[in-house]
């Protein structure tokens, strides 16, 4: 989960309940937007989304120093 304070590690079950959502849309339901639609392993709070478009249009930054950042505030071994 990488979220405005930090790329983050948890495990994630999904309902496999009948009737169930796709994982992908349970994903959308807790907030969370999917890096894949097919089999996600990855998602992005709504939050660190809309901060990176902010920063992206204000200061030009870019995906992957946007990114690059994030991952500084969860470890500075980055």
């Amino acid at each position: 989960i990488v979220d405005k304070s930090g790329v983050h590690s948890v495990s994630i079950w999904y309902c496999h309940c009948p009737g169930a959502l796709n994982p992908d849309m349970q994903l959308f339901q807790a907030g969370l937007f999917p890096a894949s639609f097919t089999r996600p392993k990855t998602a992005f709070t709504f939050s660190v989304l809309d901060d990176f478009l902010l920063d992206n249009l204000e200061c030009g930054t870019s995906a992957m120093n946007y990114y690059s950042k994030i991952q500084r505030l969860t470890s500075s071994i980055f």
